[in-house]
C-alpha cells in the first residue's frame, strides 16, 4: 500500500492534521486507515509494518504513552501511538481518553464494596425461598448486593431479567419503608420497553415471603425504565449530558440492559455520571452484535475477565448458561450454539435437516430452513404462518389487538436498502396488503421511530401502529402500564419513522417475537458474520425461519466481527497481577 493518499480522499480531518499539526504527507494514509476503522466500529487501527512509531515522525500530531499519570483530560496532540499484543496501533485521543477512563472506573468499581445493607446478602437471598433462582443466578445476585459493579452476561432465556427482578426486590425489601433510588436503562427505546415489560411481569411472580410493599415498589421502578440518553439528560444540540462528572446522577442503583449495544463514548458518559458508591449492574449478551458506533466495550470486559482469572474484574462478572427459552425449542438453541462456536458443518447440517416448504407448519423444535432466496422476494414466498401473522396485524380491528399481533412476528434482514433490505421488504409487504381485493379500510401499518423526540417522548426504536379508528388515522404505541390503553399520537405530531414490517437485525436487538423470518445477506456481504446471524435467530421465542444460502452460513461462521479496540490494553495496564494462592 502506498504511503501517499490521493487528493480525492483528503478528508477535513486529515487536512486539519496537516495544516495545524504538521502531519507529514507520508503519514496521511495511516490516518485515513484509522478513520476508516472508526467508521466500521473500531477505536484504533494496527499500523502497517515499517511504519515509524516514534512521535517525531508524525510532526506534532502524535504522542505516545507513558503519559503523565492520570492525565487524560487535556489533549496535547490529537493522535496517540500505542503498542498492544506486539503490534503498534494508532488511536484518536478521544478514544484513548475514553478507554483509559472506562478501564480505570470499571476496575475501581470492581474492587469497591457496595454500601452496607441492613442484612447480609445471604439472609436476603434466604427470603426468596426455594426454587426462585438457580445457583448461577444466586451468585449473580450476591455479587450485585456486595459490590458497586456486577457484570451479568448470558444468552437468551438464561434468566437475566428474572435475576434482575429478584435482585431489585431484595434491595427494596432491605429498606421497605425507604427503598433505594433505582434507575433502569437500555440503549434504545425498544430495549427499555422490553426491560420494563419483563420486570413488571416478574414482579407478579415474587414470593409471598417478601414484604407486601415490594411488588408495588418494583412495578414503580419498572415503569421508570428509560433510554440511557434520557437517563443522562443528553442534549443533542450541545452534545452534552445533564448528568456528568461534576453533576452526578442521584441514584443508589443503576441497572443497564443490552450493554452490547452501547458504544465507547456513551459508556464513558455513563460511568462519569455515577457516584462512586452507586451500585452499577451491567447486563448483556457478548455474542450479539456490537454497537452501531465505535467500540466493543462489553465484549472487551468479558474477554479480559475470562483471560485474567483471579483479578478484580474476574470476581465481578457472572455468566448465566442455563437457558430455559429454548428448552422446548431445541432446534433454535442448537443452531445458536453452533453459530456461537463457529461450527459451520453443524449449522449447515441442522438447516439441511430442517428444510421445509413455505406452506408447511414449522417443526416442534422451532427451526425451519426455507433454502436459498436467490436474491428475490415475493409475498407468496413467505411461510404460511408468517403471511397469516402479518395479515392479522394489517386487519386488526383495534390498536390493542394490532400491537399484540405485531409483537408476534417480524422479518429481519441485514441491510437497510436493496430488494431484500428492510426498505424493499417493507414496500413489497405494504403493497401486497394494500392491493388485496375487498378491503374496506386501509391496512394498519407498523412504524418504528428513527430518532428520540422530546416533545412526544417517543424514543429511537419504539414501534407502533398507524391505523384508522372511528374514521381518523393516527399512530398508536404501547401504553406506559399494562392496564392502560395504547397511547395515541396524531400523525401531525409523529416524528420521523420508517415502516416496520421488516427491520434490520441491528434494530431488532432488545426485541423478541413469537416467530421470526431471518433473511440472510449474500455470502460476500461484509455483514455476513456469526454475530449477525446469532442476534437474528435469538430474537425468536417460538419459531425461526432461516431464508438464505448455505454458502452464507459457512462464510458468516468463518467471520467473527472483531473490532480493533484497545480497551483490553488499557485494562491490562491498570490491572495488578493477582496475588498467588497461599
Amino acid at each position: 500500500m502506498s504511503p501517499w493518499i490521493s487528493p480525492a480522499t483528503l478528508t477535513p480531518e486529515i487536512e486539519l492534521l496537516v495544516r495545524r499539526w504538521d502531519l507529514p504527507h507520508e503519514r496521511m494514509a495511516e490516518v485515513a486507515r484509522l478513520l476508516a476503522a472508526q467508521s466500521e466500529g473500531g477505536t484504533a487501527c494496527a499500523l502497517l509494518p515499517l511504519t515509524p512509531t516514534h512521535p517525531a515522525a508524525w510532526g506534532s500530531a502524535c504522542q505516545a504513552p507513558p503519559l503523565p499519570p492520570g492525565d487524560v483530560t487535556a489533549a496535547p496532540s490529537p493522535l496517540v501511538l500505542r503498542h498492544h499484543a506486539g503490534q503498534a496501533h494508532l488511536q484518536a485521543w478521544r478514544f484513548y481518553r475514553a478507554e483509559q477512563t472506562i478501564a480505570g472506573d470499571v476496575l475501581a468499581r470492581a474492587q469497591r464494596a457496595a454500601p452496607p445493607l441492613a442484612r447480609p446478602a445471604s439472609a436476603l437471598l434466604a427470603d426468596l425461598g426455594p426454587d426462585q433462582v438457580n445457583a448461577q443466578q444466586a451468585d449473580a445476585i450476591t455479587c450485585a448486593l456486595e459490590h458497586t459493579l456486577a457484570l451479568i452476561v448470558g444468552g437468551p432465556g438464561t434468566g437475566k431479567t428474572h435475576t434482575l427482578a429478584r435482585l431489585l426486590a431484595l434491595l427494596i425489601a432491605d429498606h421497605p419503608d425507604k427503598p433505594p433510588v433505582i434507575h433502569l436503562a437500555a440503549p434504545t427505546g425498544k430495549a427499555a420497553d422490553r426491560m420494563k415489560e419483563a420486570v413488571e411481569a416478574a414482579a407478579d411472580d415474587l414470593p409471598a415471603t417478601l414484604p407486601a410493599k415490594t411488588k408495588a415498589a418494583l412495578k414503580t421502578v419498572a415503569a421508570s425504565a428509560s433510554t440511557l440518553h434520557r437517563l443522562l439528560g443528553f442534549n443533542p444540540s450541545t452534545g452534552q449530558c445533564r448528568a456528568h462528572a461534576t453533576q452526578k446522577l442521584r441514584s443508589d442503583v443503576v441497572i443497564v440492559d443490552e450493554c452490547s449495544m452501547i458504544d465507547t463514548l456513551l459508556w464513558q458518559a455513563l460511568l462519569a455520571a455515577l457516584e462512586p458508591n452507586t451500585r452499577l449492574v451491567l447486563v448483556g449478551d457478548p455474542h450479539q452484535l456490537e454497537s452501531v458506533a465505535a467500540g466493543d466495550v462489553l465484549g472487551s470486559l468479558v474477554r479480559f475477565a475470562r483471560a485474567h482469572p483471579g483479578t478484580a474484574l474476574d470476581r465481578v462478572w457472572l455468566e448465566l448458561t442455563e437457558s430455559r427459552r429454548f428448552r422446548h425449542r431445541s432446534g433454535i438453541g442448537a443452531l445458536a450454539a453452533a453459530i456461537v462456536n463457529g461450527r459451520a458443518d453443524d449449522a449447515v447440517h441442522l438447516l439441511a435437516s430442517h428444510l421445509a416448504p413455505s406452506d408447511q407448519t414449522p417443526p416442534a423444535d422451532g427451526l425451519a430452513w426455507l433454502g436459498d432466496h436467490g436474491g428475490r422476494f415475493a409475498w407468496e414466498h413467505l411461510p404460511a404462518t408468517v403471511r397469516a401473522a402479518l395479515t392479522a396485524v394489517a386487519d386488526a380491528p383495534t390498536p390493542a389487538e394490532a400491537l399484540t399481533a405485531l409483537a408476534g412476528v417480524r422479518l429481519l434482514t441485514a441491510h437497510r436498502e436493496h430488494t431484500l433490505g428492510a426498505a424493499g421488504l417493507n414496500d413489497a409487504i405494504q403493497r401486497h396488503l394494500t392491493q388485496r381485493p375487498g378491503l374496506k379500510r386501509p391496512p394498519n401499518q407498523p412504524v418504528i421511530i428513527n430518532h428520540n423526540d422530546p416533545e412526544t417522548r417517543l424514543t429511537n426504536g419504539s414501534v407502533g401502529i398507524i391505523m384508522d379508528v372511528a374514521g381518523t388515522r393516527a399512530a398508536y404505541f404501547p401504553p406506559a402500564s399494562a392496564d392502560a390503553p395504547p397511547r395515541r399520537v396524531p400523525l401531525g405530531q409523529l416524528p420521523d419513522t420508517s415502516a416496520a414490517w421488516a427491520l434490520t437485525i441491528h434494530r431488532s436487538q432488545g426485541s423478541e417475537f413469537d416467530q421470526v423470518l431471518v433473511i440472510l445477506p449474500p455470502d460476500d456481504s461484509p455483514l455476513a458474520t456469526r454475530e449477525l446471524i446469532y442476534t437474528a435467530i435469538t430474537r425468536a421465542r417460538q419459531c425461526v425461519y432461516v431464508w438464505g444460502g448455505e454458502t452464507t452460513v459457512r462464510a458468516a461462521l468463518g467471520e467473527q466481527a472483531v473490532r480493533c479496540t484497545l480497551l483490553e490494553a488499557s485494562l491490562a495496564a491498570l490491572t495488578p497481577a493477582p496475588s498467588p494462592a497461599p
